[in-house]
């Protein structure tokens, strides 16, 4: 008998329609999903005019193959420079946000001709080998191959931070970067504006400060954004709150507003530098008319509705509103977020409780996680939740946390 192969913890329920922020199980129970399905759905679910772009480019033309430019990619390359600093003016369409990874760590590579590379502590790149290898989770674990020179910065993790009261950006955690930077023959800083693991968020000024010292060290640096691109954070890229703009992004999950769809920009420059590996990179869905035509028709959505701005007044909202259903308790000990991604710390006697926390509120109807590393309950609304939907999540969340905590 075929099954499917449980490669991640499952919990039982069949999801079978949804609407807006809102899904169905096959026996009828309504949920929130607060998690945007694994955070991609920005748009929710049904949005009419992204389905009827599905539809109507299905009958036209969905793979064209490699040596073919479209006019739906030459679309979404539009879409993308409306929003993008000028410099960013070279793009390829793929497929995952961990292709994407590797191939934005192959460009810099070949760019810098160097085998450097350093990340940022609890960060998560993606599942294939080398941006898994990258990652917190996949860190020497035996199945992946080792990489050497990997130069590895602690988390922002501000709330733990002893000098969190007189750090005002200096972001004293980035010192051994910069102190290790020189010598270590990196070729990229891989950074996420946002750490999604734990809703890590750090103060401004930290991007800045990475860009600093990948400048002072001749390392590119690259903007991961699956997560935090396209608006996540309330603007239309993490990078932009600290006023700078990387080498390289990277792009996925929203971008595709269900389906898989991500990209890998750079400049003119980077372009130039390493046109060796760029033309030895062909995959078989690299830069689809279909992908083309729903990247396109996301970045309009979102544009045309407002809803990148409503990203952050959704995120606020629901911060105010948890701040205000759990004033006083002792066991939550940071409530921090941008935009619409949202993270709940709760205190260290208490986060072994937090699995339970997340079950009950599941039961509740609301369709959240909680990362066990950083003792944090997980919230990525789609853009067009209901405020209604996200004051009830409040209002449960300090009823089932005084009772469960």
């Amino acid at each position: 008998m075929m099954r499917l192969w449980r490669t991640n913890p499952m919990n039982g329920v069949t999801i079978a329609r949804g609407e807006g922020a809102r899904v169905w199980d096959d026996r009828g129970r309504r949920y929130v999903d607060l998690l945007s399905g694994t955070w991609c759905n920005a748009l929710g679910y049904g949005h009419p005019a992204w389905v009827a772009a599905v539809r109507e480019q299905a009958g036209r033309l969905v793979h064209a193959g490699a040596p073919f430019e479209t006019t739906e990619v030459s679309a979404a390359l539009a879409e993308l420079a409306g929003i993008l600093p000028a410099a960013l003016n070279r793009a390829v369409l793929t497929n995952t946000g961990s292709e994407s990874v590797e191939l934005a760590l192959k460009i810099a590579r070949a760019a810098a001709g160097r085998d450097g590379v350093a990340v940022i502590g609890g960060g998560y790149y993606g599942a294939t080998a080398y941006a898994l290898a990258l990652s917190e989770s996949g860190r020497n674990a035996s199945y992946l191959p080792a990489f050497g020179g990997v130069v590895r910065s602690p988390a922002p993790h501000c709330v733990r931070c002893p000098e969190r009261e007189t750090c005002k950006g200096a972001c004293p955690c980035l010192d051994p970067l910069a102190e290790r930077a020189g010598s270590a023959n990196l070729s990229a800083i891989l950074y996420e504006p946002v750490i999604g693991g734990g809703i890590l968020t750090p103060p401004v000024g930290y991007g800045k400060r990475l860009r600093r010292i990948a400048d002072d060290c001749g390392a590119l640096l690259i903007a991961e954004e699956v997560t935090t691109g396209m608006g996540r954070t309330g603007r239309w890229f993490g990078f932009e709150h600290d006023d700078i703009a990387p080498d390289i992004l990277v792009l996925g999950k929203i971008l595709g507003g269900g389906l898989p769809v991500a990209a890998v920009i750079t400049t003119e420059d980077v372009e130039r530098r390493s046109a060796d590996v760029l033309g030895r990179h062909v995959q078989s869905h690299q830069n689809d008319p279909f992908s083309g035509r729903i990247a396109a028709t996301v970045i309009s959505i979102l544009r045309k509705e407002g809803l990148v701005e409503r990203a952050a007044s959704i995120g606020a909202r629901l911060i105010d509103g948890l701040r205000t259903t759990t004033g006083g308790c002792s066991w939550v000990r940071e409530i921090r977020g941008r935009g619409a991604m949202v993270g709940v710390e709760l205190e260290q006697d208490r986060a072994e409780r937090g699995p339970a926390l997340s079950r009950v509120l599941f039961e509740a109807g609301f369709i959240q996680d909680f990362h066990v590393p950083t003792a944090t309950l997980r919230l990525f609304p789609p853009f067009v939740t209901a405020t209604d939907d996200l004051d009830a999540f409040a209002d449960a969340f300090g009823r089932v946390g005084a009772s469960v905590c």
